[in-house]
């Protein structure tokens, strides 16, 4: 979902050095040349969709090379559309990233100007409905994942560095960082 800590959860592995990161939206956005933004208002959701389907494609196939395991952030629409879901899960094992809605609802709150669907329904003053609503219709998808796992806690570096230890325990990563 967003504001779940996908992002943060990625980069905080890889400076651990338990894993590589990669973000399916950067990758869109290096190959189009534009932000997620921009392409959804130039070209509207279908062709971003589709720019997505090749990243998550790309990711598996950086996965496949890479020397550490990789961890892909994805846009939380991603494994609802198309192969993509199934792609994913072919490629490793995929992680629904659970977080309190209050606290996600939260992070979102804090991030304007980041996810313009977000920005909508906090202008229309719905945005705890609009998470609800959309966790209701993402929840099918998500819930074909290989596990869950709580993001709830990633609010400040002691939680962090806490979540990545437990998220390296539960799924068997090894970090260099030892503190």
């Amino acid at each position: 979902m967003p504001g779940c800590g996908k992002s943060t959860l990625a980069r905080a592995l890889a400076a651990a050095g338990a894993a590589e990161a990669a973000d399916l939206d950067s990758l869109v956005e290096a190959r189009c040349g534009m932000s997620v933004a921009e392409i959804f208002s130039t070209f509207g959701e279908a062709e971003f969709r589709r720019m997505e389907a090749e990243a998550v494609e790309t990711a598996a196939s950086i996965a496949s090379a890479s020397h550490l395991p990789l961890v892909v952030s994805t846009g939380g629409g991603a494994p609802c559309h198309g192969r993509n879901m199934d792609a994913m899960l072919q490629a490793g094992t995929v992680v629904w990233l659970q977080s309190d809605a209050a606290r996600t609802v939260s992070r979102l709150a804090d991030a304007p100007g980041q996810r313009p669907a977000a920005d909508r329904a906090m202008a229309a003053g719905r945005l705890r409905e609009w998470h609800d609503e959309l966790l209701a219709a993402r929840t099918p998808h998500y819930a074909r994942a290989h596990a869950c796992f709580d993001s709830t806690e990633l609010d400040d570096f002691p939680a962090v560095r806490a979540a990545v230890r437990r998220f390296c325990e539960t799924f068997g990563l090894k970090t260099i960082d030892t503190k």
